[in-house]
């Protein structure tokens, strides 16, 4: 527990200002029942100069961390950064925390550090803010098409080829959602392309900033429907996202509701696409 950052911080607070009781929280009345730190008395727990002292020794100890001349800011930053102390995975976070993943269709990639070419189902995995500025990208759901950019036939609004923008993934357990968050922060707008369901196009539709869906042409739901290549299982499963669509009147989500249609980006691949603008943009 000397590890966690709560603890380090409860630590620290209570030896910076001499504190000779603390409330029994939690982590105070696990540190007395590891360690032998202070005096039960009633909701509190008593600090002598001796418990104050072995509590120093104690962070120094297991995580060279001194807190009457370090602070818990010292505790942020990339694990390189909290290297200094005795465990780098002191203060928590993944690995990938701030880092997203991008693409690109044409294999030119340009980013606030410069332009960057990449081999077809290639992507790069930068720091959230080189999207900072970025007039518009593209917000793919899933993480398949992210390797396979290349084989969708992307079209155009009338801004220009949706191919030459950037194209980022929304995130997964492996890449964090916060970091995709904190990169659509320095975005002005957002051009979703999800799955065509319930829950795809709930997540379109609630996405802040988010000025258009590329979506399958009707050719393209017709062939892919009578291909057997739709998913009606997930149809019925995505309840909640449908009951939401239901109070939005626009056509793509009409269409989907009353065909009851579920069709992955995956099976996209190769199809036309459009782009459906969202009202008020």
């Amino acid at each position: 527990m000397l590890k966690n950052t709560q603890t380090i911080g409860s630590i620290t607070r209570a030896l910076r200002r001499c504190a000779d009781k603390v409330t029994l929280s939690n982590t105070w009345r696990a540190l007395h029942q590891q360690y032998g730190i202070g005096t039960l008395a009633g909701g509190s727990l008593s600090l002598s100069e001796h418990d104050r002292r072995h509590l120093r020794q104690l962070l120094v100890h297991h995580m060279g961390f001194d807190p009457l001349t370090h602070t818990t800011d010292d505790l942020r930053g990339d694990r390189i950064d909290r290297s200094r102390f005795r465990d780098e995975k002191a203060g928590g976070g993944k690995v990938s925390e701030g880092i997203v993943m991008v693409g690109s269709a044409t294999g030119t990639l340009t980013l606030a550090s410069g332009i960057y070419r990449l081999p077809p189902g290639s992507t790069l995995n930068v720091p959230a803010e080189e999207l900072a500025g970025a007039p518009r990208v593209v917000l793919i759901e899933n993480l398949a098409v992210m390797y396979a950019l290349h084989r969708f036939r992307w079209p155009s609004d009338t801004r220009g080829d949706l191919r030459e923008l950037p194209m980022l993934f929304r995130g997964s357990p492996q890449v964090t959602p916060a970091a995709v968050t904190a990169a659509l922060a320095g975005v002005r707008e957002v051009i979703c392309f999800p799955d065509y369901d319930p829950q795809g196009l709930f997540n379109s539709l609630t996405q802040k900033k988010a000025t258009a869906l590329v979506l399958p042409t009707s050719p393209t739901i017709d062939r892919l429907v009578a291909d057997d290549r739709d998913k009606p299982d997930d149809f019925e499963y995505q309840q909640k996202a449908r009951e939401w669509l239901a109070t939005r009147q626009i056509p793509p989500v009409k269409r989907l509701l009353d065909e009851r249609l579920a069709i992955s980006q995956e099976s996209m691949a190769g199809g036309e696409l459009e782009v459906f603008v969202l009202a008020g943009d």
